[in-house]
């Protein structure tokens, strides 16, 4: 499998795994010094994992859109895309830019970077 075919099917379990609360997933993913940027401050992979887990089915539906995954080198890689996030029931939508940074470890990949970017909304 190619590392984009990888990254991208790490992005999906991963939002997967969000929108039915599943931080065990995350805890299988982060690392002790995986650092997450997102719009309300900076986190640890840990407490990401532990945010996850708090919010039960947070959204119904998301697309990942404009992929692009960029080698940095001998086993790490970044991806990056638009993300739409759909909330049935309260019909509400958002997009989001982002980026993860990937290193692979012994038999797998471990995220070490993540950033979330609101899309600005017109209006």
């Amino acid at each position: 499998m190619s590392i984009e075919n990888e990254l991208r099917e790490l992005e999906e379990k991963g939002w997967a795994a969000i929108s039915v609360g599943d931080g065990d997933f995350y805890r299988g993913l982060v690392t002790d010094r995986t650092v997450c940027v997102e719009p309300d401050g900076l986190q640890t992979g840990h407490e990401l994992a532990d945010d996850i887990e708090a919010n039960k089915s947070p959204f119904d539906d998301y697309t990942l859109d404009d992929v692009k995954v960029l080698p940095l080198g001998d086993g790490s890689a970044l991806i990056t895309y638009r993300a739409t996030i759909r909330l049935t029931e309260a019909d509400f939508s958002f997009e989001l830019y982002m980026t993860s940074v990937y290193e692979r470890g012994d038999d797998d990949w471990r995220l070490v970077f993540h950033q979330q970017t609101p899309v600005k909304q017109d209006g």
